[in-house]
């Protein structure tokens, strides 16, 4: 049973026909009103779960969704995402208007969600029925192109280009135009996304730092830094915290990428929008040992630093001069986040507390948090073997690490936590 199938047809009331979205959010705030006569502090989210109960749904989203597929609108996106091209065919002919339909909230067409989803033939339909190529949604600022750059699907690209598609896709929110799309995301480092990026360029798009830096093409990256030397300090948008591409490199593991932006003459100390150097970036050691070695060269002391370049006997002198080193900065969370196992034990051997709390972007979070995010299934041992409490919750997401983990995906951390859990 999906989330959107009623749980109980013959108990429940049935939807009228005029149950759209706007009706549902009448009847709810309706019901908010009578609720509050019971229960003063009652929440409109309250309402809406009742109504939900009350017509069958399990939650006010599958309510919606329900409500949102009796309509026209509903039912052409539904199969342009599905790719159920005779149903799409059959809605377009009865109602040729609605080809320009946009899909709340962002005001996706109908070409993009048939981009996004990969059906090659939704887009051939869609672009013979005359839908504009380069339509832009008001989320991201994309072009159908976009997302289908950031699926590697090179033969919708093709097609969309040959229908006078923009290959370059210059203001796309985060600035990284179609190539970025290509090339920047997790997990579009693949032959797919490589393909789609050559092709890209040959129908006239550039690379820029950041695609170069993502497929580790050196001679790009000298290319572009030669014609503009600034391009070491041009940072990402707003919504990858303004990263520098050095950040970039050592995020997305690019070792080589890392030295030769140092040898170019990238700062290791520059810092991204929230103030961190690009070494809070990595997410497994050696990859900014570059940048370590450089910042310790200027005279770096700090614990982290010298923990990260396997130096005890400087972390040893560290500690008794200020004793309190391990329990300030996040060293024992930047050693987790980065899987550094040694750095991370000498810590808690040498008394750090395995449940400090820092804030690390904008979420106060232990070392046991980042690490179950990052799936580092050793370091997670580690830290509840010295006691960390996996109970303990973020102050933005108010999640404990299972949840963390559920996010990243970590089957393996999923079952160290499950069994941590429940031998107490």
């Amino acid at each position: 049973m999906s989330d959107e199938t009623p749980r109980s047809a013959s108990a429940s009331l049935s939807l009228p026909d005029a149950a759209n979205l706007d009706w549902l959010r009448k009847q709810a705030k309706r019901r908010l009103d009578e609720l509050r006569t019971a229960v003063p502090d009652a929440q409109l989210a309250d309402a809406q779960f009742a109504l939900a109960k009350q017509y069958g749904f399990s939650s006010w989203r599958a309510l919606k969704a329900h409500a949102d597929l009796r309509t026209v609108d509903g039912r052409l996106f539904a199969a342009a995402r599905s790719g159920d091209a005779n149903s799409l065919i059959a809605l377009l002919d009865k109602h040729p208007e609605k080809l320009q339909a946009r899909a709340q909230p962002y005001d996706m067409t109908l070409l993009h969600v048939a981009a996004q989803a990969g059906h090659r033939p939704i887009v051939e339909l869609l672009l013979n029925r005359g839908l504009n190529v380069n339509a832009r949604e008001k989320g991201d600022e994309t072009y159908a192109m976009h997302w289908a750059a950031a699926g590697g699907r090179l033969d919708i690209v093709r097609r969309l280009a040959d229908a006078g598609g923009d290959v370059i896709g210059h203001g796309d929110d985060h600035a990284l135009e179609v190539i970025g799309w290509a090339t920047c995301w997790d997990g579009c480092d693949d032959d797919a996304h490589r393909a789609v990026a050559d092709f890209l360029v040959s129908r006239g798009a550039r690379h820029h730092i950041f695609s170069a830096i993502a497929l580790d093409l050196g001679n790009e990256v000298r290319r572009i830094v030669a014609a503009d030397h600034s391009a070491l300090d041009k940072q990402m948008s707003r919504n990858e915290e303004h990263q520098r591409p050095l950040h970039f490199a050592v995020r997305k593991n690019r070792s080589d990428m890392v030295g030769l932006l140092l040898e170019l003459g990238a700062d290791p100390l520059a810092t991204d929008g929230s103030g961190y150097p690009a070494t809070v970036y990595a997410t497994s050691p050696g990859v900014d040992r570059a940048v370590l070695e450089m910042i310790r060269a200027r005279g770096a002391t700090d614990l982290f630093t010298v923990l990260s370049l396997g130096d005890y006997a400087a972390a040893a002198e560290i500690l008794r001069e200020n004793p309190r080193a391990a329990d300030s900065g996040g060293p024992l969370h930047l050693l987790a986040k980065r899987n550094d196992v040694p750095g991370v034990r000498w810590l808690l051997d040498h008394r750090a507390d395995p449940n400090t709390r820092w804030s690390h972007w904008d979420a106060v979070v232990t070392p046991l948090h980042v690490a179950a995010l990052q799936g580092h299934a050793d370091i997670v041992r580690a830290l509840l073997d010295a006691g960390a409490d996996p109970r303990i919750r973020d102050s933005k997401h108010d999640g404990a690490a299972m949840g963390w983990a559920k996010q990243g995906g970590h089957a393996d951390v999923i079952r160290i936590l499950t069994s941590w859990l429940g031998e107490r």
